[in-house]
């Protein structure tokens, strides 16, 4: 990848541009050198950029111009690439420049340009003008109105030398790496599952890599995890019939993984985009479409698109084989609803809740959640309630202290899924409560060195952010559903007041359809949490004494 910058004539390209390359460590190169290089090959002899352009007209020297470019970014290593204006406004040249690397725009005014420019030598545009300084400053303006929106990092260098300058420069790029770096749409260092699609697109799908080579996969293990989130069953979810039907796409033969990235792809057969036609440019009450708006400039109105729950089937596929490479280490993850509505389980533990559509493990209170979400959906309305999540085998010292704990990471998965208020890891905000002589979890001897008992878990199974070995313990916060038919008041695109009722097909309660992506979720973290622990220490080795 290059750092290409561009600005107008005097800004510094090329003195920034040497100063640059040596804080970067990157060699240095000037697209007019690339250009004088072909033409020197070509014609036998070194002639500058302005006698070329004298010499062969406009439109021999842009051609001349555009290949040189092209072949210098390909033949160079990366490097800090200072170009010209003129270059900059070919929109052939400006592509391949900008598709090469991160475009850096030196900012400055024209009239403190002007003496640097004029004191260099006056271009060939504006040796024959009646006033040069207005003509510059006007050139510099149109420059910066074709160049300036293409930029990836703006950086001002007026008054600064050319050392300040490169600093400058350098704290912007490395200000721009860090968001790129980011990746908002993939989960996991050591494991990753990276997602794509909209509630209303063609398909959603998502590719995952550092899955271990060799790993049993059987497909219909995964559609089974599918058939669990998916809509359209039963009267207390939403009416969308999808079948979730998983293709695996690669990374996967004869029913082994093969160390490749995954890919696979669910197709939405029953999308109805047209439903919510009548709420374009309208941000519904407790959705997504306000941020994404504010973030991005526009947001996808049919039906939520990226915010929308539908993108939660590719966690669900990816945390699917995430469990089936814990159970090989004899790790496994389970879900339950404690309480919807108010109405609370004592039950611990999954039990009987894949017998019923709420996900309760009780039967006779699954029976009163039931009836509060119809009742809630009857009158228009929705009801949210709180998911347990329970890990069992995770050996101690999975995660890292500081920024890479265990519970951090856990959390900020979990935090990720559409709905989801507050996580809470073992007691959670009933140990401020408490006193530390309650609430620390006292150790006794256990079968081996190095394996204590715990007399208690209020920990939640981590601890300083790492695994204690006991099992880790989390309980998720789930709002109601947004989408109601209830009269709200809100605003529209253009700042207008509107009352909305939102139609449609909706679940009336999130949670048990979130049961099966907390599984996902959690899976998808402690995977990645076990595979940067083998690459620290291996499995079976044993700790210092």
């Amino acid at each position: 990848m290059h750092v290409v910058l561009a600005g107008p004539k005097g800004s510094g390209k090329s003195t920034v541009g040497v100063r640059l390359a040596g804080l970067l460590d990157l060699p240095f190169a000037e697209t007019d050198n690339w250009i004088e290089e072909r033409a020197e090959r070509e014609i036998g002899r070194r002639r500058g950029c302005r006698a070329l352009l004298r010499a062969e007209g406009e439109a021999s020297f842009r051609n001349r111009e555009r290949e040189a470019v092209a072949d210098g970014l390909r033949r160079a290593p990366p490097s800090v690439v200072a170009t010209g204006g003129q270059t900059l406004l070919d929109p052939e040249s400006r592509r391949a420049l900008r598709a090469a690397g991160l475009l850096v725009w030196l900012e400055a005014d024209p009239a403190l340009l002007w003496p640097r420019a004029a004191a260099s030598g006056l271009p060939a545009y504006l040796a024959g003008s009646p006033d040069p300084a207005a003509e510059f400053a006007r050139r510099a303006a149109l420059l910066a109105e074709a160049a300036r929106p293409c930029a990836d990092v703006v950086a001002r260098v007026a008054g600064l030398g050319p050392a300040e300058a490169a600093e400058a420069v350098r704290g912007a790029l490395a200000a721009e790496w860090a968001v790129r770096l980011r990746a908002p749409n993939t989960l996991g260092e050591a494991f990753r599952l990276t997602t794509f699609g909209e509630s209303h697109g063609p398909a959603v799908g998502g590719v995952l890599d550092g899955l271990p080579p060799g790993l049993p996969l059987d497909a219909r293990r995964v559609q089974e995890a599918l058939d669990r989130r998916r809509p359209g069953r039963g009267d207390l979810a939403s009416g969308r019939n999808e079948p979730d039907r998983i293709r695996i796409l690669s990374g996967v033969l004869d029913g082994r993984a093969l160390g490749t990235p995954v890919a696979f792809v669910i197709d939405n057969v029953d999308a109805r985009p047209g439903d919510y036609a009548a709420l374009a440019g309208v941000w519904r009450p407790g959705h997504a479409d306000f941020g994404f708006w504010a973030k991005f400039g526009l947001a996808d109105g049919r039906g939520g698109g990226r915010g929308s729950g539908r993108e939660t089937a590719a966690r669900v596929a990816g945390g699917a084989m995430a469990l089936r490479a814990l159970a090989a280490r004899g790790v496994s993850v389970a879900a339950w609803t404690e309480s919807i509505a108010g109405i609370r389980s004592r039950a611990r533990g999954p039990g009987q809740a894949g017998l019923n559509p709420v996900r309760c493990p009780d039967p006779r209170t699954a029976a009163r959640m039931e009836e509060a979400v119809r009742a809630a959906r009857e009158a228009g309305d929705s009801v949210g309630g709180v998911v347990a999540v329970e890990a069992t085998g995770v050996p101690p010292g999975w995660g890292d202290p500081v920024f890479g704990k265990l519970d951090a990471r856990l959390a900020g998965a979990l935090m990720s899924i559409g709905g989801v208020k507050g996580v809470e890891v073992g007691a959670g905000f009933a140990a401020a409560r408490r006193r530390g002589s309650r609430n620390n979890d006292p150790l006794r001897p256990g079968p081996e060195a190095g394996r204590p008992r715990f007399g208690s878990n209020h920990a939640g199974g981590v601890l300083g952010g790492v695994s204690t070995g006991q099992p880790i313990r989390l309980r998720l916060a789930v709002k109601p559903t947004p989408s109601i038919g209830l009269p709200q008041r809100t605003v529209d695109a253009g700042g207008g007041a509107r009352e909305i009722r939102i139609g449609g097909r909706h679940d009336p309660c999130l949670v048990p359809r979130l049961v099966p992506v907390a599984e996902a979720m959690a899976a998808l973290a402690l995977l990645d949490a076990a595979l940067l622990q083998d690459r620290l220490r291996p499995a079976g080795s044993a700790p210092r004494p």
